[in-house]
């Protein structure tokens, strides 16, 4: 019996030491996540280092993980990638997946070809907020801020008055209010239409109380900046993206490291957008006008331009294409960046062309992983964010995925209706588009929502005219905020019930419940629990993450890569010879993307011919290659006086792009 006693109580202490690693499978804190690192980084000491950029307001340490044979180095011979999980802090999946990553890429096969530098979390202050008690969805850091601009910093957040863990919303009866219950589900509002006779009926607030007294409630929360937009792209200086970018201690330093590092060759971001599925959106509205452009006098002459007069880009490009290399095509972002016509803020045309086709792959390559449920599309990158001020400002191709969005509601099939999506549209000629007739052209613009202002009659006479094209067409369509049926849920609304009801079992909803207010009176309070819409449960999170992540391996692959295909050496006479040497960007992805060539960044790569006393004729021992397209070679001639039999050597340097060398004798006939 003793014994038996005994060997109950042995199995309760291994069963109380299971227990806690169970519970501890669950979303990383900003402290969690960097202990994790660190531990990894000791065990991994030859392939690991660790940078620590900055301490946030919060007190939480930032660093950048270094991964790589060449860690010990301060000069990299081989070219990086960057990682940023998770900049504003909100999506603890993002992290997640940081710390999967950083397991895959301590294997020596990831490490063959290049260095990664991996940030983990760079708001690492908002992270904290998801363990919070109360809860509540919230980017900013720790650095105080007095919104109102009072007397007081930080005064009068909101509060969880219900005492559930969350911090919600209060709606109030009120004659004055702006919204409305939802037809077809009374738990969520809308604006009320007065275009349509609607009256509002509620006031809606944050849960809390007016701590200061000024008739505002929780205007004054805790903290201050999301360090996620604090990025100089197209900033806007406010209270949460802050003062001037650049301002956070965390993305200052950051920005002084990656321009530091020069052999990045490119980014990935883990967060809300999703370059890898849906491509870099376009559509705003940039300081300058494409059809009003002004030559500036200095260039007038050159181009036989009259710099009293305005021209479109289509005829700056007729006065240009004289004047450039046979072969060499003049386009918009050439003519743009030359002459200085504004910042860029939409994607350039030949970058969008690898970024549509890299999309379709990676649905193909979900697809073949099963992974075909249709979810929410990602938010867009946002103003001052490190995905637009990669893209835009380094000039190097930048990725961003978004692991988790909510689950589509599937709609009801119907027995009849155009057959035409939008896919299908951006592929048909606008002779196949006009040979559809009226009459289905019509249902296809009833079934995607399309504004009444286009007719299918109208939209025939211009494709005819060729003023549209259905590619622009399908492209415009589905960029549009489609309008929602009069009564019907929009398809976010839609996917949280449905997501709520199978997957949460309704706990992602606070129903509302009746509360005395101490200065609104009876309100009630209640509406969605925060993080529901990106953050999954810790056991959904391991195989979205599984499944999605491993196409960051395969966009690496795709990467430009530069090196010497081949060399030729042809005697003119006797001691002169033409050397033709052709340089390839062995890779799909071209060297540098358009948006890098506008930018004249990154640095262009470097063609050194050298060899024991000898002269150039023609050429120089030094050569700039300023852009190979992907799969694409560059040949370069030179005319060198030397001795037969002179040994010369080429070495072709990039730091993002690989670098290459080849030995040739000025002596053998050209084959």
């Amino acid at each position: 019996m003793k014994h038996f006693f005994m060997r109950i109580m042995f199995l309760f202490s291994l069963t109380l030491l299971v227990l806690p690693s169970v519970k501890a499978q669950k979303y990383k804190t900003a402290k969690s996540a960097t202990e994790a690192l660190n531990a990894l980084a000791q065990t991994n000491a030859s392939k690991m280092r660790v940078h620590k950029l900055a301490k946030t307001f919060g007190g939480n340490s930032v660093s950048i993980y270094e991964f790589g044979t060449e860690t010990k180095k301060e000069q990299k011979t081989k070219p990086a990638i960057f990682v940023m999980a998770n900049a504003e802090g909100d999506i603890p999946l993002a992290t997640e997946a940081a710390l999967n990553l950083a397991n895959e890429l301590v294997k020596a096969e990831n490490l063959e070809r290049y260095t990664w530098y991996l940030v983990p979390v760079l708001n690492a202050d908002a992270l904290d907020h998801y363990f919070e008690n109360p809860q509540m969805e919230n980017t900013r850091n720790g650095r105080p801020y007095n919104d109102d601009m009072d007397d007081a910093v930080d005064e009068d957040g909101p509060e969880d008055l219900n005492g559930d863990g969350f911090i919600s919303q209060m709606r109030v009866a009120d004659p004055l209010g702006k919204w409305i219950p939802e037809e077809a589900d009374a738990r969520f509002l809308r604006r009320a239409n007065t275009s349509k006779g609607e009256k509002g009926m509620y006031k809606l607030y944050t849960e809390g109380i007016d701590n200061d007294g000024d008739g505002v409630y929780n205007e004054d929360p805790k903290g201050g900046v999301n360090s996620g937009i604090n990025f100089p792209h197209l900033f806007k200086a406010s209270a949460t993206s802050g003062v001037w970018p650049g301002s956070e201690p965390e993305v200052y330093e950051l920005m002084k490291f990656i321009y530091a590092h020069p052999e990045i060759a490119a980014t990935f971001t883990f967060g809300s957008a999703d370059f890898c599925i849906q491509v870099p959106q376009g559509g705003r509205r940039g300081s300058a006008d494409f059809k009003k452009i002004k030559v500036p006098r200095r260039m007038a002459s050159q181009f036989g331009a009259d710099p009293d007069r305005t021209y479109t880009m289509d005829e700056i490009i007729e006065l240009v294409q004289p004047m450039v290399p046979e072969g060499m095509e003049v386009t918009p972002s050439m003519v743009a960046g030359f002459m200085g016509l504004g910042a860029a803020v939409n994607p350039l045309d030949e970058d969008l062309k690898f970024y549509k086709e890299l999309s379709k792959q990676y649905k193909d390559f979900l697809k073949a992983k099963g992974f075909e449920e249709e979810r929410l599309a990602p938010e867009k990158a946002k103003d001052g964010s490190f995905e637009l001020w990669s893209y835009y400002h380094l000039g190097i191709p930048t990725f961003s995925m978004n692991f988790f969005t909510l689950p589509k509601v599937k709609k009801e099939k119907k027995e009849a209706g155009s057959g035409l999506s939008l896919d299908q549209l951006e592929k048909m000629s606008s002779d196949d588009f006009v040979a559809l007739g009226e009459e289905k052209i019509a249902v296809f613009l009833k079934e995607n929502n399309a504004p009444e202002r286009f007719s299918a009659a109208k939209l025939i006479e211009m494709v005819k005219g060729g003023q549209f094209t259905p590619a622009q067409m399908a492209g415009m369509m589905k960029n549009m905020p489609k309008p929602e049926k009069e009564g019907e849920l929009n398809e976010k609304t839609k996917a949280f019930i449905a997501y709520d009801k199978e997957v949460l079992k309704g706990e992602g909803f606070v129903n509302w419940t009746t509360f005395e207010h101490p200065t609104l009176g009876t309100v009630e309070i209640g509406g969605e629990k925060a993080y529901v819409e990106t953050t999954p449960s810790f056991d959904e999170a391991k195989n979205l993450i599984d499944t999605q992540m491993p196409w960051i391996f395969e966009i690496v692959k795709k990467l430009p890569k530069l090196s010497i295909l081949k060399a030729e050496v042809e005697s003119v006479s006797a001691d002169i010879f033409k050397l033709n040497v052709w340089v390839q960007n062995e890779n799909y992805l071209p060297f540098p993307t358009a948006m890098g060539i506008r930018n004249n960044r990154p640095a262009p790569a470097i063609l050194l011919i050298e060899g024991k006393e000898i002269q150039f004729v023609d050429g120089k021992g030094r050569t700039a290659i300023k852009s190979i397209d992907g799969l694409k070679a560059l040949k370069l001639s030179y005319l060198i006086q030397a001795k037969k039999g002179t040994e010369v050597s080429l070495k072709l340097e990039s730091k993002f792009a690989g670098s290459d060398q080849e030995q040739v004798i000025l002596s053998k006939e050209r084959k």
